[in-house]
């Protein structure tokens, strides 16, 4: 036993005395060519932002066009998205973006093998490499690392190599739909896990086929065999330099911030603590996140070379690697870069005249109104009457529930089709009557110190937000089965006399059209984790409520024009409350009402450039959101 200890203990310290002698050649290996790098990067990032948003755009609004509608929403996606033109548009959009993070990669790892032979670089032969590596990946046999690129390193978070792969994210109505189904979660543990495994044996790959004459599934080949006795240890490697980056850039962050806050400090003498800590902490948000797009790949690069070159001297295959990436020539110097700065320009004209259609962005915001989501659920159970008095006590003039019908027609609050999230009893609403669903008490693992709570029906709740003049959003759920759902919830909210202050909305494009159908006169709005081109053109809906990351100030902008309103959903944390103020909402829903209802009385409602750069830092910083 003794002798095992002693063992591990020999290995983790070899680890760290490894891991230590990697940290350092990753600095000097970046300290080498740092200002073609940094020039590089600065100007690939300009680039691929602006052009990924115009070309995203175009995309958009061919594959509408090609469609025959006028915006892409939840309910048509699927149609607009299997449409044969729709598909070659997005394959043309992904194909375009892996070949600008192939560009953006391939120019770092030739300066930085540059660096790691010795020899130094310049702008003109980062472009070169970048240019002759898309070539490379052009042709069919290559045509795998598309895939490589668009989610082996992205999706796994691990070791972004490229600022645009910092955009390829999941969709947050999907990260919820997998957090709250325990099988898509151990599917997608599985699958996350499956990434992770590839990732540490096929990293190489991209180094061999900047650096080697091999196509791509030769590269990946040999990228297994140069891994092989070392996956643990690269593996730990690159987890311990994630976490050292993250820290370093968040500490940073936080010195820079902390010390601007306090010389702007000295001109608002009026600024108050608790104003002060809110600015320090979103704007420390932002600037790292700046950083993380910005400094993430170049040290990422760095990091992989000096990795690369360390196992392929142990196992002595450096005489494998081209001379051609090696060579410079004085005529790179020039044309290249010439063409890219015109296009630079090109896009920046383009960009100034998109910005010519936002005139509006110099009025100044209305500050929005607060729904508690499922009431107060971040103080008590959700969907309950305890969640909607704290909703109540805290004056806010909206709240948002569930319903579901029983078996015996009772149209009752909850958010799942069953109970055992919130009880641990796994008993469906559809298939049991309102008296034994009253049975079932909310579990102690619930938010608050609440006993006894159970289900409240939709007219419970209405009759207290009637008596405290409060307006509700009902979100219609059901099983497909139900008998006259939608007619039995207009019931109830008729028979209490909230008509006027209920605004129905659902997911379920088809049940929203069956509410427009009975009552048109009762608001509606339909709801949507998607939201591209002219949402104000759906017919059945009066306003709109619309998932936060997919809020814009464009969508905004145009349902005012109309007289109508723009809800979203659910903001839980400070740092994008001033993009959506900024953007001019009306009603934010959140499951944290205390926490939103702080944040506004601290953001800058003022309109004209303040109103931009908050728009614009939103834009940036959500590349790694």
């Amino acid at each position: 036993m003794k002798k095992q200890y002693e063992k591990l203990k020999e290995k983790i310290e070899e680890f760290f005395k490894g891991f230590v002698y990697f940290l350092k050649n990753t600095l000097i290996l970046f300290k080498q060519n740092y200002k073609p790098v940094i020039q590089f990067i600065l100007f690939t990032s300009v680039f691929i932002t602006i052009a990924t948003s115009i070309l995203r755009n175009l995309v958009f609004n061919l594959m509408m066009k090609v469609s025959g509608t006028t915006y892409i929403t939840s309910f048509n996606m699927m149609s607009v998205l299997t449409n044969p033109g729709s598909i070659l548009l997005i394959v043309f959009l992904l194909i375009v973006v892996t070949f600008m993070s192939l560009f953006e990669i391939a120019g770092l790892l030739h300066a930085f093998s540059m660096g790691q032979v010795g020899r130094e670089t310049n702008l003109s032969s980062m472009f070169m490499a970048g240019f002759r590596i898309c070539k490379k990946a052009s042709n069919p046999k290559n045509w795998l690392v598309i895939l490589f690129i668009l989610v082996l390193f992205p999706l796994t978070k691990v070791l972004p190599l490229s600022s645009c792969t910092f955009k390829v994210i999941l969709p947050g109505f999907i990260e919820q739909i997998i957090d709250y189904t325990s099988l898509y979660s151990r599917l997608y543990s599985i699958f996350y896990f499956c990434l992770i495994c590839a990732m540490v044996v096929y990293m190489f790959s991209i180094n061999i086929f900047v650096l080697q004459k091999s196509d791509f599934i030769k590269s990946c080949d040999r990228s297994r065999r140069l891994q092989k006795g070392h996956y643990f240890n690269t593996f730990f490697t690159m987890i311990l330099l994630t976490l050292i980056l993250n820290v370093t850039i968040n500490s940073v962050s936080s010195v820079i911030i902390i010390n601007v806050q306090e010389l702007v400090s000295l001109f608002e003498k009026n600024l108050g603590v608790v104003t002060k800590s809110f600015n320090i902490g979103n704007n420390t948000y932002i600037l790292r996140q700046i950083l993380k797009s910005l400094l993430s790949p170049a040290v990422n690069n760095a990091a992989l070379t000096v990795l690369f070159y360390r196992y392929i001297e142990e196992k002595n295959l450096m005489r494998a690697l081209s001379a051609d990436i090696f060579k410079e020539t004085e005529s790179q110097k020039s044309g290249f870069i010439r063409v890219l700065y015109i296009a630079l320009f090109g896009l920046l004209v383009c960009g100034i005249i998109l910005v010519s259609n936002f005139t509006y962005l110099s009025e100044p915001v209305s500050r929005p109104m607060v729904c508690a989501h499922r009431g107060d659920n971040y103080n008590a159970p959700e969907n309950t009457m305890p969640a909607f008095e704290l909703a109540v006590s805290e004056n806010l003039p909206w709240i948002e529930l569930d319903v579901h019908q029983t078996s015996d027609g009772v149209i009752i609050c909850n958010h799942d089709k069953d109970l055992s999230r919130v009880t641990g009893e796994k008993i469906t609403i559809h298939d049991h009557t309102y008296a034994e669903l009253k049975k079932c008490e909310f579990g102690d693992w619930m938010p608050g110190n609440y006993e006894h709570v159970t289900v409240p029906t939709l007219e419970e709740v209405l009759l207290m937000a009637k008596e405290n003049n409060m307006h509700v959003q009902v979100e219609l759920k059901g099983h497909a089965d139900d008998v006259n759902f939608e007619e039995n919830v207009l019931e109830v909210i008729n028979k209490t006399g909230m008509h006027d202050n209920v605004m129905i909305i659902c997911l379920n494009a088809d049940r929203t059209k069956r509410i427009d159908e009975l009552d048109p006169s009762i608001l509606k709005a339909y709801c949507t984790p998607l939201a591209i081109g002219r949402m104000e053109d759906i017919e059945f809906t009066d306003n709109i409520s619309i998932e936060e990351k997919n809020v814009n100030p464009e969508i905004v902008e145009r349902f005012h024009a109309l007289g109508k309103k723009v809800f979203c959903w659910t903001v839980d944390t400070e740092e994008t409350i001033q993009y959506l103020v900024s953007c001019n909402v009306d009603v934010i829903g959140t499951n944290n009402p205390t926490l939103v209802l702080n944040a506004l009385d601290k953001v800058d409602y003022s309109g004209g450039f303040a109103r931009v750069f908050h728009i614009i830092m939103n834009v940036l910083y959500d590349m790694n959101k």
